[in-house]
C-alpha cells in the first residue's frame, strides 16, 4: 500500500473479533484446561476429570460433577461477555470466583469444534450443543448425569498461525499437567484425574489436609523437608508449605502461589520467597513452597492479564516483607543463615560428617602451607574461610570493569599455563571458587565450576555420539529408591535411553516409582538421589523444544555433575581440571555459554596500579 494512502476505518466481523479475544484468553492447550477446569470449580464440582490427546491440539475434554447448565441457557454460555459470576461493573472489585469476564467459553469455541453437554438437579434430561467455530450447529435434549462435560476438538483449527506456534505434543503434555498440578494443590479435597493419550497421569483421590495433597504432587523427596508457616497482619493471611534449607531445586517449578486461592504469577511474591532464603541457600537454588495469601478483594487487582493468571497488589510492599517475615519465622531461616556450617546447611552444600570435615580442613591447611611456602607468608592469597564471598580482591570493582574473556587462541594460552607450572608458579584458590594461575602475559582466573561443566558435557556428548566409548558406572552399595513427580515420570520415560547411555542404571519400580542401581562414576554430587531429580526437573521445563532434548540433557548433567562453589581442591586436583578443560573442544566456554576463565594482561595490572 502507497505511503499516503489511508486505510479506510472498518468494523470487524463478529468472527473476527472473537478470534482476536481468543488470542488473548487462549494461548495454548493448557489455557482451555485452565479456563474449563476453573469453570468446573465454580460450579461446585467435587469431581474433576481431563483427558487430552495429541497434548490437547487433538482433543481435550473436562468432565464435573458441578451443578450444571439449564437447556434454556446453554447458547448464552457461549456469547461474549455473558457469565453468571457478576451483575455490573461494581461487582468486579468483590469478585471471589474464577471466572467472571464472560470470554473464555466464547473464545474456546471460536478456535475450535466444541460440544458441551450438561444437566441440572431440576431436570429430567440434559442438554447438548456443537459449536465450530463460533457458530452454533447444533443444540438438542441429551442424557448426562448432573454436571457438565465439554470437549474441545482440533484447537486453532482455524487459525493456522496460532497452530504453528504450538509446541510438540510432549511439552504441550507437560503444560496440561502443570496446569491441573497448579489449581488441584488449592483443592486437596477434591478429586482430580488426568488422562493422556490413553494413559492415567495423574489420579489425586479427596485428601484431607495441604501436606498430604503437596506429597501427591511434589512427592516424598519433597515434602519431608517441608515445614508450615503462617502470618496474620493488618488484614492479611499469609500460609502455606515451604522447604527447609537442606532441600532446594534448580528451578522454580516447585513454587506455588496463590492470592484468594487462584494460581498466580507475581514478580513481587516470588522476590519476597528469593529474598527470605537468599543467605542459606546458594545463589541458582530454589526452595520447594506453597504460598497462600489471603487478601480482602479489593486490595488485589485479577483483572491485569486477560487469562487472569497475574495480578496487581494495592499493599505490594507491606505484603512483600510480611512474606518475607513469614517463611524466615516460620522456618527459621534468620538462625540457620548465622549457624556454623553443620544440621540444616543447604542440600547443595549439605555439611559433611565429621570424617569429611575433617579432610576438608586438611586439605585448605595444606593448601595454604603449600602457598605460604613458595610465596611468602605476605604474598599468599587470602584463604577462603577468612574472607566474604565476593570481596576476594580489594579492587575487584576496578578489574570487573577492565577484565576480558580469554583469548581466542586457546592452544597458545594453554602453553602459557603449562609453561608457568614449570616455572613453579603454582595454581591456587580464590574463595574455593576460582583458580588462579599467572602466565607469561599476566594473570588468568579459572571458574572451576564452569569449567568442570564443559569437561562434563564433551564427555558426556561423546559417550552418547560414539558406541564404542565405554561409560564407567559405579553401583550403588544400596540401591536407591525415588518417588518422581507427574512431570518428573514424564521426562524420565521420554529421556530413559539417553539417561542409560550416559552411565545410570535405573528401573521401574511401579507407578511414579523408580529405583537407580548405578550412575557414572564421573558424578561426584549424587546426593542420594538429587542429582537424579535436578536433571529430571531441567527436562521436565515444558517449554524445551524435541530436537533439543538431548542437548537439554546433557547440559543439565554437566550443570548438576559438576564440582560447586565452595569446593576445595588440592593444586594436583586443579592442574588436572585444567589440562582436561584445555583437552576440550571449547574450552572457552560452559554449555551454557558463560566464561570459564577470564585473563588479565600484564599491561592492565600495570595501568591499574599506576605503572602506566
Amino acid at each position: 500500500m502507497p505511503a499516503n494512502t489511508q486505510s479506510p476505518i472498518r468494523i470487524l466481523d463478529n468472527a473476527s473479533i472473537d478470534r482476536i479475544a481468543a488470542g488473548e484468553v487462549i494461548e495454548r492447550p493448557a489455557s482451555v484446561v485452565k479456563e474449563l477446569v476453573e469453570n468446573a470449580l465454580d460450579a461446585g464440582a467435587t469431581s474433576v476429570r481431563v483427558t487430552i490427546t495429541g497434548g490437547g491440539l487433538t482433543s481435550i475434554s473436562v468432565e464435573d460433577d458441578g451443578h450444571g447448565i439449564p437447556f434454556r441457557e446453554l447458547p448464552l454460555a457461549f456469547e461474549r461477555h455473558a457469565t453468571s459470576k457478576i451483575g455490573s461493573a461494581a461487582d468486579i472489585v468483590s469478585v471471589a470466583s474464577f471466572g467472571f469476564r464472560g470470554e473464555a467459553l466464547a473464545s474456546i469455541a471460536s478456535v475450535s469444534r466444541c460440544t458441551l453437554v450438561s444437566r441440572v438437579p431440576d431436570e429430567e434430561i440434559g442438554g447438548m450443543i456443537r459449536i465450530i467455530g463460533g457458530e452454533t450447529e447444533r443444540r438438542e435434549p441429551a442424557a448426562r448425569n448432573q454436571g457438565t462435560t465439554i470437549t474441545v476438538e482440533d484447537l486453532f483449527y482455524n487459525t493456522p498461525a496460532r497452530r504453528k506456534f504450538a509446541k510438540t505434543p510432549a511439552a504441550e503434555t507437560k503444560a496440561v499437567i502443570s496446569t491441573v498440578n497448579s489449581i488441584a494443590m488449592a483443592y486437596p479435597d477434591i478429586r482430580w484425574r488426568l488422562d493422556s493419550d490413553g494413559t492415567r497421569v495423574l489420579d489425586y483421590l479427596p485428601a484431607d489436609s495441604l501436606p498430604a495433597r503437596a506429597r501427591e504432587i511434589l512427592g516424598a523427596a519433597a515434602t519431608e523437608h517441608m515445614a508450615r508457616f503462617s502470618r496474620e497482619t493488618g488484614g492479611l493471611a499469609i500460609g502455606g508449605l515451604a522447604s527447609r534449607p537442606t532441600y532446594t531445586r534448580p528451578n522454580r517449578m516447585q513454587q506455588f502461589v496463590y492470592v484468594n486461592r487462584r494460581p498466580v504469577k507475581s514478580r513481587a511474591i516470588s522476590q519476597a520467597v528469593q529474598i527470605a532464603y537468599r543467605e542459606v541457600i546458594p545463589p541458582g537454588r530454589h526452595p520447594a513452597v506453597i504460598l497462600f495469601l489471603e487478601i480482602p478483594p479489593g486490595e488485589v487487582d485479577v483483572n491485569v492479564h486477560p487469562a487472569k493468571t497475574e495480578v496487581r497488589l494495592m499493599l505490594e510492599r507491606s505484603i512483600f516483607g510480611a512474606i518475607v517475615g513469614a517463611l524466615q519465622d516460620g522456618l527459621d531461616l534468620k538462625s540457620a543463615s548465622t549457624r556454623q556450617p553443620g544440621a540444616d546447611a543447604p542440600a547443595d552444600e549439605a555439611s559433611p560428617d565429621a570424617a569429611a570435615r575433617d579432610r576438608l580442613a586438611a586439605i585448605a591447611r595444606a593448601q595454604d602451607d603449600y602457598l605460604r611456602e613458595t610465596f611468602g607468608a605476605s604474598t599468599g592469597p587470602v584463604p577462603a574461610s577468612d574472607a566474604p564471598r565476593g570481596q576476594g580482591l580489594l579492587f575487584s570493582g576496578s578489574v570487573q570493569s577492565s577484565s576480558r574473556p580469554a583469548s581466542e587462541d586457546p592452544d597458545r594460552l594453554l602453553a602459557d599455563v603449562t609453561d608457568s607450572t614449570h616455572r613453579q608458579a603454582p595454581f591456587w584458590q580464590l574463595h574455593r571458587t576460582f583458580i588462579c594461575t599467572q602466565t607469561r602475559g599476566g594473570l588468568v582466573i579459572i571458574d572451576q565450576h564452569n569449567s568442570h561443566e564443559r569437561i562434563l558435557y564433551n564427555e558426556a556428548k561423546q559417550a552418547m555420539q560414539d558406541g564404542s566409548v565405554h561409560v564407567s558406572i559405579q553401583q550403588l552399595l544400596f540401591p536407591v529408591h525415588l518417588e518422581l513427580t507427574a512431570l518428573q515420570i514424564q521426562a524420565f520415560q521420554a529421556n530413559s535411553s539417553g539417561l542409560a547411555r550416559l552411565g545410570f542404571a535405573i528401573e521401574p519400580f511401579g507407578g511414579q516409582s523408580i529405583i537407580v542401581q548405578g550412575i557414572p562414576s564421573s558424578q561426584k554430587n549424587w546426593r542420594d538421589g538429587e542429582l537424579l531429580l535436578d536433571i529430571l526437573d531441567d527436562l521436565s521445563d515444558a517449554g524445551q523444544a524435541e530436537n533439543a532434548v538431548q542437548n537439554d540433557l546433557l547440559a543439565s548433567f554437566a550443570c548438576h555433575g559438576a564440582i560447586r562453589a565452595g569446593a576445595v581442591l588440592t593444586v594436583p586436583e586443579m592442574q588436572n581440571l585444567v589440562d582436561r578443560l584445555f583437552a576440550t573442544d571449547l574450552p572457552l566456554s560452559c554449555p551454557h555459554g558463560r566464561p570459564t576463565l577470564i585473563q588479565f594482561s600484564t599491561e592492565e595490572l600495570e595501568t591499574r596500579f599506576g605503572r602506566r
